[in-house]
């Protein structure tokens, strides 16, 4: 008899338990998207001319937020990889390539639009890119060549749900090139190889690059038009400690800020049907332009390109909604 009510005692605290967790807010929010996005051409007897091919892109967005009292965790991966094949018997050229993981977390300051945050960032690509404008194996980027770690203390202000602003006047960035002829060569900002008047090496480019600085970032999303979405996000970094040396023609600095704007437009037919135009501008003096040429006359690099950084991919697909 003692068994059976202490049985039925401990059913009805269980009972009591499952209702108050169900009566209690959610603290987790997730939602995803997985996408495949395709186009294709071909050309038979056509007299203007014309190279069959065929382009894949697959993207993949997965957000995990967290929210208890005044404390809320902002999580996100944002995934990208795509190539165009002009013949299937040769190598592809790569259209598209990122990993891009943030994680953020805040202490509301006022009515949950002031919020004193920590954030770090994350930036690489999976696989290698190369120069195609000269060949298929002039390798200028690959896995963590280069890769980008920020971690940064600050404020963030989120006056409604379309838009934050978050500003770390204290932030840490990290540049990794993993590649011994691209960090002797300088790529992305470290310090490359030095060498004697011979020419022989004396020693190896830097792999690694630290900067201490202040990053801003904002973010925009709304829906323009029913099932049209509009999604925006603007990273400016300023480093304290750069000085015009660094700069990668040896020359003073037009603008000392790096500019990262990504733009994304998704109209969607339906749940399973959608349509994608995303737009990059890049703006960074620590990068030599690919088309960037010594002129030993000059005494140094000419580029008719400036250190602007222009992408845009246009593609239409399928996509599902991840739990």
């Amino acid at each position: 008899m003692r068994k059976t009510l202490l049985l039925l005692a401990f059913a009805i605290f269980a009972v009591q338990i499952c209702a108050a967790q169900e009566e209690e807010p959610k603290l987790w929010n997730h939602e995803g998207a997985l996408g495949l996005n395709m186009a294709q051409s071909h050309f038979d007897n056509w007299s203007a001319g014309g190279t069959d091919n065929v382009t894949f892109v697959g993207l993949a967005k997965y957000n995990i937020n967290f929210k208890k009292g005044n404390s809320k965790w902002d999580n996100s991966i944002d995934l990208g990889l795509g190539y165009n094949y002009f013949d299937l018997d040769k190598k592809p050229v790569k259209t598209d390539d990122k990993i891009d993981l943030s994680s953020l977390y805040g202490y509301n300051l006022s009515n949950d639009k002031i919020f004193a945050t920590a954030e770090f960032t994350f930036k690489t690509q999976f696989v290698d890119g190369f120069d195609y404008a000269t060949d298929s194996t002039n390798r200028i980027s690959g896995f963590f060549i280069p890769a980008y770690f920020t971690l940064g203390i600050g404020a963030q202000w989120v006056p409604n749900k379309y838009f934050s602003l978050n500003v770390a006047p204290v932030d840490c960035r990290l540049t990794i090139v993993n590649d011994e002829t691209l960090a002797d060569a300088g790529r992305y900002g470290v310090e490359k190889a030095e060498y004697d008047e011979e020419g022989n090496l004396t020693s190896h480019g830097k792999k690694a690059r630290w900067e201490l600085g202040a990053q801003v970032t904002a973010k925009f999303e709304y829906e323009i038009f029913k099932n049209v979405t509009f999604n925006s996000k603007l990273v400016a970094y300023y480093d304290y400690l750069r000085t015009n040396e660094y700069n990668a023609f040896g020359e003073d600095f037009q603008c000392r800020i790096d500019w990262d704007w990504d733009n994304a437009l998704v109209m969607k037919v339906n749940d399973w049907l959608n349509c994608n135009v995303t737009a990059r501008l890049l703006y960074d003096e620590d990068i030599l332009p690919i088309k960037a040429v010594f002129h030993e006359e000059n005494g140094g690099f000419w580029t008719d390109k400036g250190f602007f950084q222009f992408k845009e991919v246009l593609s239409v697909g399928f996509s599902c909604k991840l739990p």
